[in-house]
């Protein structure tokens, strides 16, 4: 298990493939304990973890729907194509590499966030500089002295707010 940790991938991998990894080192009793909780199925939060490592899951793997169903050998099969465990019986492997979180889009998300970037092109403000209102005929004309408080109500002096 330390190796996973160590490697990044204890924090997204499924509750069900970490439970795969810590039967390999168990004894018998571990292993069937591992099977039942296969059998058992996930439950909400497993299922949502299952969700978000199928999103972000290296495109080369082919990740089941769901958590539904899953066998021991087909948990020692995902693992194996990660590259955490290697052989038959499966042994973990001694010093995985590092996760490189791959994130998988569909073709409505993509077009989103090409949306989003263009927004942010630079130069191409959303609001121009002239539209937005300026801080004197906001704030009554009143001249702000440099160390006197922002009129805007930060808190910050007037030369580390609106003032540079």
């Amino acid at each position: 298990m330390a190796g996973l940790i160590d490697s990044g991938w204890a924090a997204w991998l499924p509750e069900e493939l970490v439970a795969a990894m810590e039967a390999l080192d168990a004894n018998a009793a571990g292993r069937r304990a591992f099977g039942k909780r296969l059998a058992e199925g996930p439950d909400a939060a497993a299922r949502e973890r299952w969700d978000r490592f199928a999103l972000a899951a290296p495109s080369r793997i082919d990740v089941p729907a769901s958590a539904d169903g899953l066998t021991p050998e087909d948990c020692y099969a995902l693992l194996a194509d990660l590259g955490l465990v290697q052989g038959d019986p499966p042994r973990p492997v001694p010093n995985p590499e590092p996760v490189e979180l791959v994130l998988t889009l569909d073709h409505d998300e993509v077009r989103d966030l090409e949306r989003v970037r263009m927004a942010r092109e630079i130069g191409d403000a959303a609001t121009p500089v002239e539209a937005l209102p300026s801080l004197e005929a906001r704030f009554g004309g009143a001249k702000v002295g440099r160390n006197d408080p922002c009129p805007c109500g930060s808190g910050k002096k007037f030369k580390r707010c609106h003032g540079s």
